[in-house]
């Protein structure tokens, strides 16, 4: 084989889609290798004759199968069972099943413009259908109806001869105005101006008793057939109204789920093909759409409303470039006047020669105003409104920075292409559960110094400062995903039932209080929310428990203050020099101790006899004997009362030794608010 056409790829197309299609096609249904036991069970869950009529004609098999006299159960079932009620039997009209259910609920064309529509029969009687335009239905009416209003007055030879030619069933049939619950046989009588005349004519032309008995059986079978026919009006009727209550209540459905999961209503029924068909066949089966179905399409409905807003924000984006670049080729134009211009009072003064037009688009003004943002001023000469330009410039431009640093910084957290079309759920990295360190300093800020991490907005903010020198430009890839902090507020957020995704999971998480319980320190410590995440750096795994305000009430020695170690160390004026020289403090991982297992609470609980007066828990002792009294009043010798085991008071520090205190006996280099309190009389009197 020549070794330079070895490596060759193949000339010849590989023929994929047709052999995909063709093993798509080998295979048959399964529901044509079903007894007709099992599709009449299915088909007795429908309650409708239109979907029996529709998998009648789905294949010559079923069709054949379906139409036998043996399945005649299947339409009389689904017919009894049809909704807003069942329909009457059609052989008072001499009418099949399947003929019937054709009947009603086959399409059809308008009488008037002949256009193809889905609206049943005006008239079942006459077979006249409408669509949903009212001038075709007025137009066709008053060209071609007949309406009597008083049937008695007309002369017998009349009333004869209008005996058997069909009418409508209401007037209602033709016009929206009339009361459509007034029918034949009280209502006023409407029938086909052709039809009228036609008959009015053979009866002029020949004598009655021949025409009686030309139209024997018709004049027999008329009140039967009417009767048929305005019982099928009436339940049309109803099932129009059931059409717009369902309508109704699936639009309401609709509204409440996009406002619950951030969509626009219009954009989720217009933009979402899923949800527009299972809109649509739930309306048109009469059916209310529920919670389970929006859930088993959802995750296809977000990706098709993504997909749809990034075309609308893309086609959008083009015309604001368009406009934009217009923009600034008439700027461009107004300073190549201005410079040309002798005027002194020139709007715009350009000093020096002006740049070509292809030149001047790459500067930096001009390039702002080319961007696709849809908030870009109108470059404008007065100073006003470049003030105003400049402003709207900036704010678009910061509004572009962010989103650029939410892609970049959801890559580090693991979700680079997280994208959603919803309003109310939050990028992953403005979430609680988002921290960050610096990788290049390692250095957090004095506003983030006890979270030991930094959040979103600390991140946009962040300033490194590794050295002085030499200047680091901002970017999203300096900066590593904390995990330490990131479990533990993943745990926080399911411990407290916070939806980290909802916007308002921040107020949500403000408002638990003091009431977090670490359980993997020795100690009791108690703390808020926002402290989770800098104490969690002190363990590998944090562990820890939602408790109740009377059991958080009941383990701290004293309430803790908010943010007092930010303004005891992160201030440096006269008031915080001598609160920390001043104030005293304890310390919180000696004195506050865990709760003991039920079985030492049961030991501690035996009775136990204590002296009257408030001294150590020391057995009562005998009275002493009174001694002599002397005249002048000495000699009275009252008994020493001292106390046994005394209680161990709780140190006291001052500031720097309280962080002496916790840096050797517990490992903690940087006090946070649940390490110490501060001892006030209150606090002294509970831990004595």
């Amino acid at each position: 084989m020549d070794p330079d056409t070895a490596h060759r790829r193949p000339r010849k197309r590989s023929k994929k889609t047709k052999a995909a299609t063709q093993s798509a096609l080998s295979g048959s249904a399964h529901i044509f290798k079903l007894p007709l036991e099992l599709i009449a069970e299915i088909l007795q869950y429908t309650n409708s004759p239109k979907d029996v009529l529709a998998m009648c004609r789905c294949s010559k098999s079923l069709c054949s199968t379906l139409l036998k006299p043996e399945s005649g159960f299947i339409w009389r079932s689904v017919r009894q069972n049809c909704l807003p009620g069942p329909l009457p039997d059609p052989q008072a009209v001499n009418l099949t099943e399947s003929a019937f259910a054709a009947l009603i609920f086959d399409p059809g064309h308008c009488i008037m413009c002949e256009r193809p529509t889905q609206n049943m029969y005006s008239s079942w009687s006459l077979r006249i259908r409408f669509c949903s335009r009212p001038e075709c239905r007025d137009s066709w009416t008053n060209t071609n109806v007949g309406r009597i209003t008083n049937f008695d007055i007309l002369s017998s030879h009349d009333r004869k001869a209008l005996a058997w030619i069909p009418l409508a069933e209401s007037p209602a049939c033709f016009s929206s105005k009339e009361n459509p619950t007034r029918t034949w046989p009280e209502a006023d009588k409407m029938y086909l101006k052709s039809t009228m005349d036609a008959a009015l004519a053979e009866y002029a032309t020949s004598t009655s008793n021949v025409v009686d008995k030309r139209h024997a059986l018709d004049i027999t079978r008329s009140p039967l057939k009417m009767s048929f026919y305005v019982t099928l009006y009436h339940w049309r009727h109803k099932r129009g109204g059931l059409e717009r209550q369902t309508k109704a209540e699936n639009e309401n459905f609709g509204k409440a789920l996009a406002e619950k999961e951030g969509y626009v209503y219009l954009e989720l029924l217009n933009g979402s093909a899923t949800y527009q068909a299972l809109h649509a066949n739930r309306n048109k089966n009469l059916e209310l759409i529920t919670r389970l179905d929006y859930d088993v399409v959802s995750a296809q409905i977000e990706a098709e409303m993504i997909s749809i807003r990034d075309k609308r924000d893309r086609r959008s984006d083009e015309a604001t470039i368009r406009a934009n670049r217009a923009q600034v080729e008439q700027h461009y134009q107004r300073l190549v006047s201005t410079s040309r211009s002798q005027v002194p009072s020139a709007p715009v003064a350009v000093a020096g020669p002006i740049p070509y037009h292809a030149h001047y688009q790459p500067h930096p003004v001009p390039r702002c105003g080319q961007q696709k943002d849809k908030e870009e001023p109108r470059l404008s000469p007065t100073s006003l409104n470049r003030r105003r330009s400049s402003i709207k410039l900036l704010t678009s431009e910061l509004v572009r920075w962010r989103k650029d640093a939410e892609v970049a910084l959801g890559a580090t957290l693991g979700l680079p292409e997280w994208k959603t079309a919803r309003n109310n759920k939050l990028h992953p990295v403005a979430r609680l559960t988002a921290r960050w360190n610096c990788g290049l300093c390692g250095k957090v800020g004095s506003t983030y110094k006890f979270d030991e991490c930094l959040d979103y907005q600390g991140v946009c903010k962040h300033e490194c400062t590794k050295s002085k020198k030499q200047s680091s430009s901002w970017k999203a890839e300096h900066f590593v995903k904390d995990d330490k902090a990131v479990n533990a507020m993943i745990k926080l957020v399911k411990l407290c039932g916070i939806d980290a995704e909802d916007p308002g999971s921040f107020e949500a998480m403000a408002a638990i209080g003091t009431r977090i319980l670490c359980l993997s320190c020795p100690a009791a410590i108690v703390m808020r929310p926002s402290n989770v995440a800098g104490h969690a750096h002190r363990h590998e795994d944090m562990d820890m428990s939602l408790l109740s305000q009377s059991e958080a009430a009941a383990l701290v020695v004293a309430p803790v203050d908010k943010d007092l170690a930010m303004k005891l160390m992160g201030h440096d004026d006269y008031k915080v020099k001598q609160a920390q020289k001043t104030w005293m403090y304890g310390c919180r991982h000696c004195q506050q101790l865990h709760p003991p297992p039920v079985e030492e609470k049961a030991s501690a609980s035996a009775p136990t006899v204590t002296e009257a007066a408030p001294t150590a828990s020391a057995p009562a002792a005998p009275d002493p004997p009174m001694a002599e009294t002397q005249p002048d009043g000495e000699g009275t010798a009252e008994p020493e009362k001292k106390e046994k085991n005394p209680k161990k008071q709780p140190k006291k520090f001052a500031f720097n030794g309280l962080r002496s205190h916790l840096k050797e006996k517990h490992s903690i280099p940087l006090p946070h608010d649940e390490d110490f309190y501060r001892i006030l009389e209150d606090n002294a009197v509970k831990a004595a």
